[in-house]
């Protein structure tokens, strides 16, 4: 039994599981900084409303594709900035397409983030 343990040892210590623990320690050390603004945002959401910021409308699957980001969660979270009414979604002509946009809402959100955004920063 314990060489199995030492055998798996090998995947907690690799630079994958090293980097996914930093990048959940870090996107907490930034959520603690967002909740001081008083809006119910997290940091992946703010990356979705920040890169919808740069861009017009995109489909989800652009979408996806430039953050990176599985489908089903990019769905999930666009389905909570939506019903904050951050963002606006529209179909395409023929019903099928899905294209979302960041609405004035979504920019002031944005605005009001953005000090405790900063703050993050500089704290780590």
């Amino acid at each position: 039994m314990n060489s199995q343990k030492k055998q798996y040892s090998e995947l907690t210590d690799c630079l994958c599981t090293s980097i996914r623990k930093s990048a959940r320690n870090i996107s907490q050390k930034y959520n603690e900084h967002l909740k001081q603004s008083g809006e119910d945002i997290n940091a992946n959401q703010v990356s979705i409303l920040v890169t919808l910021s740069q861009i017009e409308n995109k489909t989800i699957s652009e979408l996806s594709n430039q953050l990176r980001m599985e489908r089903t969660t990019l769905t999930r979270n666009l389905r909570v900035l939506d019903k904050s009414g951050w963002i606006k979604t529209d179909y395409g002509s023929d019903g099928r397409m899905k294209y979302t946009k960041l609405n004035k809402k979504g920019r002031q959100v944005l605005n009001k983030i953005l000090p405790h955004w900063k703050k993050a920063q500089i704290h780590l």
